[in-house]
Order: C-alpha cells, then sequence, then structure tokens
C-alpha cells in the first residue's frame, strides 16, 4: 500500500529544549531522547496555543470577502444608474429602454401634475399656458435645486489619493487635442497657439495654468469615450487643485484669468456628466471670480496713463471668458426662472472677435452689446457673439415675462404687454434673418456654436409663444394667439431638423445645453397636438407626431454624453 504506515509526528507535545533547538523531539515521557543525551531536565509547556487559524476564523473571512464583494457591485450598479439617469431615480424608472419608443406617449396636458414632473424636477420658467402642467416655481414648497446623491469622487480627497496621478505625455497630447477639437468650438475661451507655448513651455506653468490644464484634460474626457476609464480620477485631481489655489494664495487681491476659465470648463463638465446641483454652485463660483475680476468692464474708458493690461489675445481671452460665464448665466436663470447674476446693464465689454481673426492674433475692436442690438447692420459676427446676442434676447423675454406677471397682478391688462411683446418679435426676426444670410444652412453643419445659435433662436420664438397663451385671454387677442401658436409649430420642427443635421457632427460636439432646446422643442409639439387636435388634418397631424419622436430619438442618443439630456426625456414621459 502506498503512504506512510505511521503518522508523521508522535503525539503529544515537543519540550522546550527542542523546540528552542529545533530539533525533532521523541515526545518520550518523562525525558525526551535528546534531553536524556544531554543529560538536562526535560520541560514541557501543555498550554500553549495552537498553531493556525482560530476554529471558524476561514468562513469569517469568507463570509467578509463575499459582503464586500457585494458591497461593491452594488456601489458600482448605483454609479451606473446615477451617470445614465441623472436625477431622474433608478435605473428601472428610467424611461431610456429598447422599447422606450413603443411606450412613449404625449403627455397629459389636463392631468395634475404629479403624472408628468419628478419629485426632483427642475423647474422651466418659459411661460407655460394655464392648461399646462403648474412649474414648481409657482410653489414656493417645491424645492427648487434638488439634492442628488452621486457617487462621483470627492473634490477634496487627500493629496496622498489624488496627488500622484500619472498621465503619459502620448496621452497628455492626446487630451489636449481632442480638447481643441470638441470643447473649443463650444466654450471658444482660449487662443490655441498661445496655449500651446505655455503647456511646451515647463517655465511658463504656474500653478493657475496648471488648474487649466487639468481643466482641459477633464472637460475632454466628458467629450469621449476613449477615457472614461481616467475620467473621474482627472477630474477629482482638478477639483482638489482648484481648491487648493484658493486655499493656498498669499494674495487674497490676486486672481488670475485661468482660474476663472478652469472654474468654467468644470463647471460645463459637472452639467453633463455628474449632478445638476454641483453645476450650479461651480456656476455661482464661476460668477464671482468675473466680478472679482471685472470682467464685465474691460473696455470701458481708462483715466488718463492708465493703458489696458496685457496683449491684444490676452485681452481677448478675457473677454471670451466673460461672455461665456453671461451665457452660462442666461442659459440657468432660463430653466429656473431665477434672477440673473451678471446684470447687461453694467457690461462694458465689447463683443468676441471672429474665430479667425482671434486665432491668427489680430484682434479687431468690436461692437459693445447695447450697440449690436440696436443695429440693423446685417454682419456675420463670431459664433459665440451670435450666441450671446440670441441668449439675451432669450433673457429679455425672461424678464418680459416677469414683469406682466407682477402687472396683471394690479390690472387685468399689463402695461405695455403689446409694445414690449412687439420688439422682442422685431429684435429676434432680424437676428434670425441675419443667422441665414452669415450662416446659411449649407454651412451651419460645420459649427456647433451656430448649430446651438439657431436652437437659441427657435427656442426663444416658442418661450414668446407661451408667454401669449399665458396672458392672452381675451377673444380679441385670439387671432394673435394663433399667429404665434404656428410660428411656435414652425420654431419646434426646425429644432427637430438642426438635431438631426447636427448627427453629422456627432453628438460628442453638441453643445452643454443643446438638450434643453430640444426639450422646449418636443413640448411645443405635444402642446400643439393637444390644443389643435380637432382642427389639424390627419396629414399634418401625422408630421407633428413625427417631429416629436424625431425630438425623442434625438435625446436618446445625446443621453449617453449627456446627463441633461436623460433627464429633459424623463420630463416627457
Amino acid at each position: 500500500m502506498y503512504g506512510r504506515a505511521e503518522p508523521r509526528q508522535q503525539p503529544g507535545y515537543a519540550c522546550e529544549e527542542c523546540r528552542k533547538k529545533k530539533l525533532r523531539c521523541d515526545r518520550q515521557r518523562p525525558q525526551c531522547g535528546a534531553c536524556a543525551n544531554a543529560q538536562i531536565p526535560c520541560e514541557v509547556n501543555d498550554r500553549r496555543v495552537p498553531r493556525g487559524p482560530k476554529k471558524g476564523s476561514i468562513c469569517a473571512l469568507r463570509s467578509r470577502i463575499v459582503a464586500l464583494e457585494r458591497r461593491l457591485s452594488t456601489s458600482q450598479s448605483e454609479d451606473n444608474a446615477t451617470t445614465d439617469a441623472h436625477e431622474a431615480g433608478s435605473s428601472e424608472d428610467s424611461p431610456v429602454k429598447e422599447n422606450a419608443m413603443a411606450s412613449f406617449h404625449l403627455p397629459d396636458w389636463d392631468a395634475p401634475q404629479q403624472e408628468h414632473l419628478p419629485n426632483t424636477s427642475i423647474p422651466l420658467s418659459w411661460g407655460v399656458p394655464e392648461t399646462a402642467p403648474q412649474s414648481p416655481l409657482l410653489f414656493p414648497d417645491l424645492s427648487v435645486l434638488p439634492a442628488i446623491s452621486t457617487s462621483y469622487p470627492s473634490p477634496k480627497q487627500s493629496p496622498t489619493s489624488i496627488g500622484d496621478i500619472f498621465i503619459a505625455d502620448l496621452v497628455k497630447a492626446d487630451l489636449t487635442q481632442l480638447y481643441f477639437d470638441r470643447v473649443h468650438p463650444v466654450v471658444p475661451i482660449l487662443n490655441k497657439p498661445k496655449t500651446f507655448k505655455w503647456i511646451n513651455d515647463g517655465n511658463s506653468m504656474s500653478e493657475p495654468r496648471q488648474c487649466l490644464q487639468y481643466a482641459m484634460w477633464t472637460s475632454a474626457t466628458a467629450f469621449s469615450s476613449q477615457f472614461s476609464g481616467i475620467q473621474e480620477t482627472i477630474y477629482a485631481k482638478t477639483r482638489f487643485l482648484l481648491d487648493q489655489l484658493d486655499l493656498n494664495g498669499n494674495d487674497s487681491l490676486a486672481c488670475h484669468i485661468e482660474h476663472v476659465q478652469s472654474w468654467i470648463l468644470i463647471t460645463y463638465y459637472e452639467f453633463a456628466k455628474t449632478n445638476y446641483r454641483r453645476g450650479w454652485l461651480s456656476a455661482g463660483r464661476v460668477f464671482r471670480l468675473v466680478q472679482f475680476l471685472k470682467l464685465y468692464d474691460l473696455d470701458s474708458p481708462k483715466p488718463l496713463g492708465l493703458n489696458s493690461e496685457g496683449d491684444s489675445i490676452s485681452m481677448e481671452e478675457k473677454r471670451r471668458t466673460f461672455w461665456v460665464a453671461y451665457c452660462l448665466d442666461r442659459f440657468m436663470s432660463v430653466i429656473e426662472g431665477a434672477p440673473m447674476t451678471l446684470s447687461e446693464e453694467v457690461v462694458y465689454t465689447r463683443l468676441p472677435c471672429l474665430d479667425t481673426d482671434f486665432e491668427r492674433g489680430l484682434v479687431p475692436q468690436e461692437s459693445f452689446l447695447a450697440e449690436t442690438m440696436s443695429s440693423a447692420d446685417m454682419r456675420p459676427y463670431a459664433p459665440l457673439a451670435e450666441c450671446v446676442i440670441l441668449v439675451t434676447i432669450c433673457s429679455r423675454a425672461l424678464s418680459h415675462r416677469q414683469i406682466c406677471t407682477i402687472e396683471t397682478l394690479y390690472s387685468s391688462i399689463p402695461l405695455d404687454f403689446s409694445s414690449r411683446h412687439d420688439w422682442l418679435d422685431g429684435m429676434l426676426t432680424r437676428r434670425i434673418n441675419n443667422l441665414q444670410i452669415n450662416y446659411p444652412s449649407m454651412s451651419v453643419a460645420d459649427n456647433p456654436m451656430i448649430v446651438f445659435s439657431y436652437m437659441v433662436a427657435h427656442s426663444t420664438v416658442i418661450y414668446l409663444c407661451r408667454i401669449i397663451e399665458t396672458l392672452s385671454r381675451n377673444d380679441q387677442n385670439q387671432s394673435l394667439v394663433w399667429e404665434f401658436q404656428e410660428r411656435g409649430l414652425w420654431a419646434a420642427q426646425e429644432i427637430v431638423r438642426l438635431a438631426k443635421e447636427h448627427e453629422n457632427l456627432g453628438y460628442f460636439k453638441a453643445h452643454t445645453f443643446m438638450p434643453l432646446t430640444i426639450y422646449l422643442g418636443a413640448s411645443r409639439l405635444a402642446r400643439h397636438l393637444e390644443v389643435r387636435k380637432g382642427e389639424m388634418e390627419t396629414s399634418e397631424a401625422e408630421d407633428v407626431e413625427t417631429s416629436l419622436r424625431a425630438s425623442v430619438e434625438a435625446l436618446q442618443k445625446l443621453q449617453s454624453v449627456n446627463s441633461l439630456a436623460t433627464y429633459y426625456l424623463h420630463l416627457l414621459q
């Protein structure tokens, strides 16, 4: 037979002397053989703790491992649900499924609000008709900013956890190029040659520029799936550097333009990739830094002997930084119906020049916003300037609605309602005509900012339509209401067409707030079907339904890139 016939060790304990000398004890009692040969006492400790793990400890360790694995898998599933649903709830309630179009139904505008909007909805102040679901802005007890918990890395992690991030030089170069290819067209705040110059010059890399470089890489990861694995790590590193820059400043009056630019890029990233509350708070930081640097007053007359600071390129970067922050302020105010932080009346900064002149370093003096708004000249402006003008008209329409609401409380007919409305409508018509002349449809698809400017213009038409529907309650204005309803339908269908056209560019290049315009167009289409249900012909109704389905499809395609698309898609359900 194979194997040992006798046990490997004798029963009992080895003596202390054999243990000390590492000898094999024969365990004879009262004296082992080794101790007998050495003629020394043989002592045995029979109370020694057995070697190896305690009984049941291995099972306990295995149970802890299983519990930890379960917690990790749950945490990862929550991460995916938070990213995909964007404050909309768990993946079970997400409207985005393979058969989402089959189950899509038109909103019931006569139903109570709870059937359409989730409890954590972001209110839209767009002059909703009386028969539409009531906005949370009309009910002070509803929260305006939902508190959504996410599992994204905390911006204030310890230096030991995020301080030693290794990014290969090739990855750094790829992220920088990706930034200028996809982020820069919609956030054009940096001069490309100047930026590459200080990136390649190690002696020019100050702390604010290091923050800006990491912010560029962070925003670039949001516009590509290639770097999704390092996206959260770079974002946490950027937030940590920005917080350190605030805490380590020796001069409390010193602030650099790179600091503001970094926060702008991080704010856009947070709106698209984290949650609305975090983006809102970071936007507030942007607005205060803009006010601290007085970027709204760059081109005011200076006293004698006091020249403008910096060269023309640096001054143009400051102008563009201010106008991007200005547009961000308007987007958020229009969404929430909230007061605007950067007041238009105190702006003394010229509009940005053409992009080609900016990249070549030839910066001509552009006109001021007030001059452009009142001018009838049909000349081309920079895409960012066109967006600024149209967003300003939209924000003035917001003020127009708020003024009318207050005036209605004191009189049955709002004072100067018609004159203000006609003035806004005329200004908007001129700007749309200027866009069509200088940026025709053949060239629109080459620039995502121009596409978004068109969508903002059409969204403003929809907004004016909603104001008319809300405040025009007598039969004398019924013809005006019908006219704006037809124009609102046309604007909504144009938004759908532009969303399809944007597919040629790819949704990775889409503006962060593009889902808002698509949602407004879809809401207008659904509203038109409800109001004109008995008046439209069958073919016309089918066209509107087709446009509505196309709007939903556009949001479904955008949601993989932008979390705001998931949120607005949830509202449409």
